[in-house]
């Protein structure tokens, strides 16, 4: 799937902020007084019928014309019809408009700015189930489009510029067939860009961390999918990295897999991992997020043991927020209901995207919980099991996995 970097004018759907009542559905009737499309239409006489019972053929006289007119018309059609079939010839393949929806009500302390369902083009104009978004250099949007295996970003207006990805299968399993290409994906689930504008895929289903340029041309992967990673990694086979997340801090580039997490240099170098199966202090559980402070304090969504944790840079504990709840256990104060990705604010506190709770969950820098934001439904600046959050000054990105799209937000009541 080759990129195209020529921005598309979105199609865009206001959302006006009403003072007091909420706007009205966009698929709201029109009212009666002023006909439809189809109204009109049917107003007028069909082809061949009589404008009205007093006009028929007979009174309008006989329609006669001269061979040079009927070539002329021959002529346009013909003239006309190349136009269009150039025209289409040009657009095919070359982006479209995004689907977008601009604005909204603020509501449980979000204030919507835009919502992005897709790119608007085939050959998938519409987004299915995202689990990854990250901001990129100058605002843009990178969204990982995970059933559709690939990436699809934007301009900071919502406008879209290309797409990179489509599915290739490095590990198949016993009996299929290896397809993979450079540059496709097979399950992207986490996203990160560094501050040249390198673009980091957690590719799940690959084992392993594809790395794009801003515009999508494929630079490297790392670690091989059929390599032994250090000590050995939740990869098929036990090579490889089931990578579900990935983030990168300086020249260090952080992911989680099934238990652990794995620290390489950018250009795929090992360099350490920690972490082990289990709910002890240091063990992990299927962790869906990691993120790094500037101080090098890394902090990961421990996802099935529902808390998040923060580790030195060599793996030590430094506190944990949330804790494991069993069948057994009822706990109304638990932080967490489903922990997902997390980005760290520019103040060092932390934006936890809760997927059963609906809603992000702030942290202080010492894990104490500093508020709640969202609810549940489908309208702009709702939420339906958000998966991961990406923060650029007072801007928040959310992969609105169950909606089928992505959100640019504000927090707002802070």
């Amino acid at each position: 799937m080759s990129p195209d970097h020529t921005p598309r004018p979105p199609i865009r759907v206001r959302v006006p902020r009403p003072a007091e009542e909420p706007a009205p559905p966009l698929d709201a009737e029109q009212p009666a007084s002023q006909p439809g499309p189809e109204q009109a239409a049917g107003a007028e006489a069909a082809p061949g019928q009589p404008a009205s019972a007093e006009a028929g053929p007979e009174a309008l006289g006989p329609r006669t014309s001269s061979p040079a007119q009927r070539a002329a018309v021959v002529l346009a059609f013909v003239a006309l019809t190349s136009v269009a079939v150039l025209v289409w010839f040009l657009l095919k393949g070359q982006g479209g408009p995004a689907l977008v929806v601009e604005g909204g009500r603020a509501q449980a302390g979000l204030q919507p700015l835009l919502a992005i369902s897709g790119p608007g083009v085939e050959p998938y104009p519409e987004f299915a189930r995202p689990l990854g978004a990250a901001f990129g250099r100058d605002g843009r949007l990178y969204v990982c489009d995970t059933d559709h295996d690939r990436v699809v970003y934007f301009t900071a207006e919502g406008e879209y510029l290309g797409e990179f990805g489509g599915q290739g299968i490095a590990k198949p399993l016993p009996g299929g067939e290896m397809t993979w290409d450079p540059g496709e994906l097979n399950t992207p689930v986490g996203i990160d860009v560094d501050d040249r504008g390198d673009v980091y895929v957690a590719d799940f289903q690959n084992d392993s961390i594809s790395v794009f340029s801003a515009d999508g041309d494929f630079l490297r992967r790392f670690p091989e999918p059929s390599a032994i990673v250090g000590k050995g990694g939740s990869g098929l086979y036990g090579r490889g990295i089931a990578v579900t997340d990935v983030a990168v801090r300086g020249d260090l580039v952080y992911a989680t897999d099934a238990y652990q997490v794995v620290v390489f240099k950018r250009d795929g170098t090992f360099v350490r991992q920690f972490g082990k199966p289990g709910r002890g202090p240091e063990d992990l559980d299927r962790p869906n997020g990691i993120a790094v402070a500037a101080d090098g304090t890394i902090y990961v969504s421990d996802t099935n043991n529902n808390r998040v944790v923060a580790f030195t840079p060599a793996g030590k504990q430094l506190w944990s927020a949330g804790r494991p709840i069993s069948e057994l256990t009822r706990e109304v104060d638990n932080p967490f209901n489903l922990p997902r990705g997390l980005d760290v604010m520019d103040d060092g506190s932390i934006l936890v995207a809760d997927a059963l709770d609906m809603s992000l969950v702030h942290l202080a820098p010492n894990g104490k919980v500093i508020a709640r934001f969202g609810v549940r439904g489908d309208e702009p600046g709702q939420l339906s099991f958000p998966n991961d959050v990406s923060v650029s000054g007072d801007l928040v990105l959310v992969a609105d996995r169950e909606n089928d799209r992505v959100q640019v937000m504000r927090l707002v009541g802070r």
